[in-house]
């Protein structure tokens, strides 16, 4: 991951580059050609006092008038990276709006019960062979139908399509007689109700997640909880409906999210429902009840089950059997399961698998209640340094830019129209000439020093920015190195994480203010040596100081309305983010417009914070202006006064016309403190403490080299000890509580329980993801940090929802890592065949590449942990999307690769595999043993 981000990092580097050489020829030209008719300006008009045509007073004024038209035309320059940077975020705004956007308008819906059809619908996502091919399917009004068939067959897909989560060819998928195509988007995915095996939690209340930000009324979300039994459950949460949840909030299990999509769709009136397994991960107690409720939802509507655990199709009056994205049979359930067919044989695989119903009773509570405790410590990080030291440190990063770049706008300010040595030449030509001397060299010299100042300005822009830009790279490598470490972090929003990782240019620019404010300093000390006068020193010295003494008296007001604003900022990222990666359930579930107003509220609490932490600025931005028109009057008026001559008084009149940036920035690095120094902190513990300028070990952002995967110490396990361990999580859930567990090298123990029993809190425990207390040993070695000594190499974890990275199959399984077993891999989690479907293991997948159902994510998932070829495999029921005939697949080629598994799952299939099975039940172990003798006390909880 470091080297992927350092190799783009050089991208950047390089990109920037090609841009600054046109930057550079842009401002060499125009700033050549300005101050070139200014240095023109002036030869020509002392030629023309020497010859007579011209008084030296009204040369002095045609000469004042042309400075200020050049020096504010070079002001504009020096802001050009700014204007650049401007430029580029308007091209990518525009670039975002050309996006094509979903479309609006169309047929209403249909009134009263719709029928759903499929004619002659063929359809590929583009990449790779994943297809469906000539299907043709009639679910009746009102009747309810099951999609069934091997993971990956294309029953996710032909779903999808009838609520356009996907766009299916016109004249494939009609919904009442109409081309879905046809209708009005918003209407149809109003009518059609959704649960996927996946569910989204949105940054905001449990309430707020059921509703998706809709106005409905608390007694209908309470309605909708008591019915899916889950009153306990959510009376057991901190704040109840009103926890918050998603990034920065309490964290769910799969199962409980699933609960909260269910409770969504009882809160909705809609006209067909699909449940694209939707019981996945859930229990067979707790599927029971949420069958119940589901059975309602059904009830004289047309309905979509798509299934893999084929007990729940048992309510379904129809059956679709698909294989490689054909339907192969289809009809009557009851007559598909009395004839020979792809259909019995499914049921025959599936043969252990009780009806969900069985496990229906009408008092019982689903889930455990939440349990609490006192959260963990904090983790320990690096010292933060010092404002000053942080400063410091990012302004010696990279001197070939920054320290160079500095130096070049400081020997560009003092020449050029506005600089000092300009108005000291100036002035002695203007005395020369009232004298009536030939002022030749100082001519010269004043030639010189105009024509030379947009050279070293246009050379000052093609260093500088790198150093900026490396700034910026540097915090998000820091940031990404903290988030990503072996060391666990207090979890953070993503969106937050974001957030203040690109707000990076605080740093930048409260450096680059230090930067221009002791440049400042040298223009009055120079301004003071050539005039000779310390009080020619100390007009610029004012300008600054009185800003500076004005940003004090206003620095308390500007500390807060910059905290507010970056506290703000970093909340609309967190909701933004959550919103964007919750963005499929919000626009299936035609909660779009619900989530924009949402998110404007939230916008609009930054803007108002933006607007605060800018009028302040702007207010004492407004200082050093004044300050300036009054350097000038005070620069004339020690001329009349007799305190100075011409020359001196046209040395300081010209400096402090261009002072007023030294200015600001002397009061800005007075009030920017605050807000910078709480930035700092809140980021620098993102990135693990310590300096954001230190790069990772071996890491070079303009190299774009990074350190090769380490190659992890291994000791082959003979056996894994637990005693007295208890799972903590960061916001003080208990997990689980004292669990004593062995478990041997090659053996599949199998934890099972109820949603929310604590399986994959015990799981995270065991590699380290989740604080524990109680003791692991390793080989009769006690584990003293299990974040470390565990992973990576001797623990491989799979998580409930696995995530894909953008990349091939050989990417995804390897992660950089070359003598990774990548193939032989795939083949033990059973993804050969749809490897090779694909297109093989270089074929893309994820955002730009080939789409994998639920079932294949988890299987590539099972293969990037096989690849490690670590001892122990934490497999956190990853066989929840799979048909019954992959999974005893599955967990025979587990047990044929020899190492010990410890996994969660409520399949019996899997359950029989096992050596043993760990019963847990709120969080505690009840019983544990061979499934063979548990099956009598505990096949309530097994499907």
């Amino acid at each position: 991951m470091l080297r992927r981000n350092a190799h783009l990092a050089s991208v950047v580097h390089r990109a920037l580059d090609a841009v600054l050489a046109v930057e550079v020829r842009i401002t060499r030209r125009s700033g050549g050609l300005l101050h070139g008719a200014l240095a023109a300006v002036g030869v020509v008009g002392i030629a023309l006092v020497l010859s007579g045509d011209l008084s030296t007073a009204r040369l002095v004024t045609l000469f004042l008038v042309t400075t200020m038209f050049v020096g504010g035309v070079d002001m504009l320059a020096r802001h050009l990276p700014d204007l650049q940077e401007g430029f580029g975020a308007v091209l990518r705004l525009r670039g975002m709006l050309a996006s094509p956007a979903e479309p609006t308008g169309g047929l209403p819906v249909p009134d009263g019960p719709l029928d759903v059809e499929f004619r002659h619908l063929e359809f590929t996502y583009g990449t790779g062979t994943f297809a469906l091919r000539d299907v043709d399917l009639l679910l009746t009004a009102g009747h309810t139908c099951a999609l069934v068939g091997r993971t990956g067959s294309g029953k996710s897909t032909l779903a999808s399509l009838l609520s356009r989560a996907v766009e299916p060819p016109r004249g494939t998928v009609f919904l009442g007689g109409v081309d879905v195509l046809d209708l009005d988007l918003q209407q149809l995915r109003s009518a059609v109700g959704v649960v996927t095996q996946r569910t989204e939690v949105l940054a905001g209340t449990l309430a707020d997640n059921i509703t998706l930000f809709d106005d409905v009324p608390r007694a209908t979300v309470e309605a909708a909880v008591s019915e899916l039994g889950l009153t306990d459950w959510v009376a057991g949460l901190p704040e109840g409906l009103d926890t918050v949840l998603g990034p920065g909030g309490t964290s769910l299990s799969a199962g409980e999210e699933q609960l909260v999509a269910f409770a969504r769709l009882l809160v909705r009136d809609v006209s067909v429902v699909v449940l694209d397994e939707a019981t996945a991960r859930m229990d067979p107690v707790t599927e029971a009840r949420v069958v119940r409720a589901a059975d309602r939802l059904i009830s004289g509507r047309t309905g979509i089950l798509v299934a893999h655990r084929l007990s729940t199709t048992e309510r379904a009056e129809q059956v679709a059997v698909l294989e490689s994205g054909r339907v192969v049979q289809q009809g009557p359930r009851h007559r598909l399961a009395a004839t020979d067919g792809p259909f019995r044989e499914l049921l025959e695989a599936a043969a252990h698998e009780a009806v969900v119903e069985e496990h229906h009773h009408d008092d019982a509570a689903i889930g455990s209640v939440r349990r609490s405790t006192t959260p963990p410590p904090p983790p320990e990080l690096a010292p933060t340094p010092s404002l000053t030291r942080q400063v410091l440190h990012t302004v010696s990063i990279q001197p070939q830019w920054g320290l160079l770049g500095a130096a070049l706008f400081l020997v560009a300010s003092l020449t050029g129209a506005f600089g000092a040595v300009t108005g000291w030449i100036w002035g002695h030509i203007v005395t020369d000439l009232q004298h009536g001397q030939r002022p030749g060299l100082l001519a010269l010299a004043l030639v010189v020093s105009l024509v030379v100042s947009p050279l070293l300005l246009s050379q000052a822009f093609r260093t500088y920015p790198h150093w900026w830009v490396e700034v910026r790279l540097r915090v998000r490598a820091a940031v990404l190195h903290g988030q990503t470490a072996q060391r666990r972090l207090v979890r953070t929003p993503p969106g937050e994480v974001v957030a203040r990782t690109m707000d990076a240019d605080r740093l930048a620019r409260y450096t680059d203010r230090w930067v221009d404010f002791v440049n400042g300093l040298v223009v009055a000390a120079m301004t003071a040596l050539i005039a000779q006068t310390w009080v020619a020193g100390a007009v610029l010295l004012t300008v600054m100081v009185v800003s500076a003494l004005a940003s004090t008296l206003g620095r308390r007001v500007a500390g807060r309305s910059a905290a507010a604003a970056s506290t703000a900022r970093a909340r609309f990222g967190q909701s933004l983010v959550s919103a964007l990666e919750s963005v499929r359930t919000v626009k299936l579930a035609a909660a779009t417009p619900q989530v924009h107003a949402h998110l404007r509220q939230v916008d609009g609490g930054r803007v108002d914070a933006a607007v605060r932490e800018h009028r302040v600025q702007a207010l004492l931005d407004g200082v050093p202006v004044v300050m300036v028109q009054l350097g000038v009057v005070a620069a004339w008026a020690g001329l009349l006064s007799g305190r100075w001559e011409l020359a001196t008084a046209l040395l300081v009149a010209n400096a402090v016309s261009g002072f007023d940036w030294f200015g600001r920035v002397a009061g800005a690095v007075v009030t920017e403190a605050p807000g910078v120094r709480a930035w700092m902190n809140a980021t620098s513990r993102l990135a693990g403490g310590g300096d954001l300028m230190d790069l990772p070990p071996g890491v070079d952002l303009v190299r774009g080299t990074g350190p090769d995967p380490a190659t992890p110490a291994r000791e082959a396990l003979h056996t894994l000890t637990v005693r007295d361990l208890s799972a903590v999580h960061d916001d003080g859930t208990l997990g689980v509580q004292e669990v004593d567990l062995e478990v041997h090298a090659g053996e599949l123990v199998l934890l099972l329980g109820q949603v929310g029993s604590g399986k994959s809190s015990l799981l995270g425990a065991l590699a380290g993801l989740v604080s524990s207390t109680g003791e692991i040993r390793w080989n009769d070695r006690v584990v003293d940090d299990p974040q470390t000594t565990l992973r990576p190499g001797r623990v491989a974890h799979v998580a409930q929802v696995p995530r894909v990275l953008s990349g091939s199959f050989t990417g995804n399984v390897a992660l950089d890592h070359p003598d990774r077993p990548v193939v032989p891999a795939l083949e033990s989690a059973r993804m050969g065949r749809d490897v090779s479907e694909a297109g093989g293991p270089d074929a893309l997948v994820g955002h730009r590449g080939v789409r994998l159902s639920g079932g294949q994510v988890q299987r590539l998932a099972l293969a990037r942990a096989l690849a490690t070829e670590a001892d122990l495999l934490l497999a956190d029921d990853v066989s929840s999307a799979l048909d019954a005939a992959t999974e005893i697949e599955l967990w025979q080629a587990l047990r044929a690769r020899g190492a010990a598994v410890i996994g969660a799952t409520s399949k019996s299939a899997a359950l029989a595999q096992a050596d043993r099975v760990v019963v847990l039940d709120s969080g505690r172990v009840v019983d544990h043993g061979p499934w063979r003798e548990l099956s009598t006390r505990w096949a309530h909880l097994a499907g």
